[in-house]
């Protein structure tokens, strides 16, 4: 079976439907970075497994956002005309040209039939779909502004995520307020639902701009709390309050110790895989005995699956080495910095890229590379903790006493 990755895609049209369990479906593979995904009976529906918990294999039922289906190569929803649904398997198959039904999830889409195959189209902006009335002016108590698949500049190109370049405001779909929590927001990401995200320090959520636009006096940051928390206090399980699963191979947990024994030890974290995040900070505090190394060693990477890498952390006898990978447009960008040894086996590291600007820390000791381009790249592999499958370093040999991870400064 071949490495099977996932997707956390921001869609601006995609919504996740209500649980329904298909963990029969799941239950009959072996889930590789903690996830799988495979089509739906449905042509705008896929069925995403995943390990929860303590790794109980689950599985839901996603829905694709309107004018896209499921594309099983790609692994994510696309333009429907590009799709790799089965004929038989379309709402329109056998059915008479010209047939019509309601969009799920848009109140201006609908599909029309045409040869057996689901066609999208859009009622005007300031009407919706009604299956009596067919597009209907908007009435005063019926609110209907989201933006539909022919507003895109290149709607035969559209998959769900590109950004839209109209000049009308765009309805904000996937980030949301929290109540009586005016410094944070609430944003979409499909495979993980709504996830809480931090305003920059002086300045507070505005749903109308779907951003933190809103300047206001602080006296301090609002606080920034671990995506990953691991103590490894007899066990290698997510100590955040997140309930993120790890992955434990061939790593012995005891007094307070992850032990890699530096050939077939790592920890796997699914939940990073393809993170979309403009800042991420990683605190490590480890042992091992750098000055008999003869090659560079992985501490952290998510360079495991032929995708490149966006995060990875290495030492070699004399330094300490914190990489980034960022695109911007299609262009792709990666850096390092690294940081001297010192003559202590015991290490406190940080890598932090936040804003544009790249840092290694080991000790007191740092070393900064500002104007980085773009942001964090989305690669489609898991983070691996003590392995890079040889393309960052060898594998970690040493003991991890703590490792957390933030998604905030």
């Amino acid at each position: 079976m071949t490495k099977l990755s996932l997707i956390l895609t921001m869609s601006l049209c995609s919504f996740t439907t209500q649980s329904k369990p298909v963990d029969d479906v799941c239950s009959h593979w072996s889930l590789q970075n903690g996830v799988a995904f495979f089509s739906h009976q449905d042509c705008d529906k896929f069925i995403q497994c995943y390990q929860y918990g303590l790794g109980k294999v689950v599985g839901v039922v996603q829905q694709c956002g309107f004018g896209t289906e499921w594309n099983q190569d790609l692994l994510t929803c696309v333009a429907s005309s590009i799709s790799t649904c089965p004929p038989s398997s379309d709402k329109c198959y056998q059915l008479t040209n010209g047939e019509v039904r309601k969009a799920v999830g848009n109140c201006r889409g609908f599909w029309v039939c045409n040869n057996g195959d689901s066609v999208p189209k859009c009622c005007p902006m300031g009407q919706y779909y009604n299956e009596t009335t067919g597009c209907t002016d908007v009435e005063i108590d019926t609110e209907c502004n989201a933006r539909c698949f022919n507003d895109y500049p290149f709607p035969d190109k559209f998959n769900g995520t590109t950004e839209m370049t109209t000049t009308t405001k765009k309805p904000c779909l996937i980030k949301r307020i929290v109540p009586d929590i005016p410094m944070q927001y609430e944003e979409y990401i499909v495979g993980l639902g709504w996830i809480s995200r931090p305003c920059p320090a002086g300045l507070l959520y505005v749903q109308d701009d779907c951003e933190c636009t809103k300047v206001v006096a602080v006296s301090k940051p609002s606080a920034c709390s671990r995506e990953i928390y691991l103590p490894f206090n007899n066990s290698h399980y997510d100590q955040s309050g997140k309930n993120n699963y790890i992955l434990n191979e061939n790593v012995v947990v005891a007094n307070g110790k992850a032990v890699f024994n530096g050939y077939t030890s790592q920890l796997v974290i699914p939940r990073f895989t393809n993170v979309d995040a403009s800042t991420i900070v990683v605190k490590v505090l480890y042992t091992s005995d750098h000055e008999k190394l003869t090659q560079s060693q992985t501490i952290l990477s998510n360079s495991n699956c032929d995708q490149g890498s966006s995060i990875v952390i290495t030492e070699g006898s004399g330094t300490v080495n914190y990489t980034v990978g960022t695109m911007k447009g299609e262009t792709i960008f990666e850096n390092t910095v690294s940081v001297p040894q010192t003559a202590s086996q015991e290490k406190d590291i940080v890598f932090s890229f936040n804003k544009g600007v790249l840092k290694g820390k080991l000790g007191n000791n740092e070393m900064v590379l500002e104007n980085q381009p773009g942001h964090l790249r989305s690669v489609r592999c898991a983070l691996h903790i003590g392995n890079s499958d040889n393309v960052s370093g060898g594998w970690f040999k040493g003991a991890i006493e703590e490792l957390s991870i933030y998604l905030c400064a």
